[in-house]
């Protein structure tokens, strides 16, 4: 897609998320300059997480004492996962002398991170809407092509952000998959035993 500016369209400056979010989820490439670098803009991105496992933390206490050990890990998975990815993101910014622009890079990455969910949240919503009967390899569909749209979108807010080649946007992109997955596959062997996929087909 192209990533020039369109005529009578202005350029940002910063601080403009909901566009930044909509020009690279499109795959223009302008859409960076839409997010501020800087630790407190990265803050102010990861605080909707934060924020979701503080409350998720907080929910997991209102049930009885025997579930609160899986109900805790259910609730810090998502924020350990975006931590895990933005630890990978950073050391393979450094090995390749791009740590200048990782702020910038992690923040977009962070606020782009919701829009595979919110595109799956609406799908399934539609689909059982039109099709109240629907399975769960349905569901399971939709799931697994959110999932391939967020990894295009890693791999194309790794590209575009810290000014990578093709390859090299491919190689922290897989980084980060190997990683989070080695760590569910680690929850998964060790107790309690929590499978995140079975559990986000249920939820949907």
């Amino acid at each position: 897609m192209s990533s020039e500016r369109p005529e009578g369209f202005p350029l940002p400056k910063g601080g403009s998320v909901p566009l930044g979010m909509w020009l690279l989820a499109r795959g223009r490439s302008i859409g960076m300059v839409c997010f501020e670098p800087g630790v407190a803009s990265l803050m102010a991105a990861l605080a909707p997480s934060l924020a979701v496992a503080i409350i998720a933390c907080g929910l997991t206490f209102q049930t009885p004492s025997t579930e609160w050990g899986l109900g805790l890990v259910r609730a810090l998975i998502p924020l350990t996962c975006t931590l895990l990815q933005l630890v990978v993101s950073h050391a393979y910014a450094r090995w390749v002398r791009r740590e200048g622009l990782w702020t910038r890079y992690a923040t977009a990455s962070l606020w782009c991170a919701w829009l595979p969910l919110l595109i799956m949240s609406v799908s399934v919503g539609l689909l059982k809407g039109f099709f109240p009967h629907i399975g769960t390899q349905g569901i399971l569909c939709v799931v697994v092509m959110a999932q391939f749209y967020g990894l295009w979108l890693t791999w194309y807010t790794s590209k575009i952000g810290l000014l990578l080649t093709h390859l090299q946007a491919l190689c922290v992109t897989i980084f980060q998959i190997l990683s989070v997955v080695i760590m569910l596959i680690i929850i998964r062997l060790l107790p309690p035993y929590y499978n995140v996929l079975a559990d986000m087909i249920a939820v949907n």
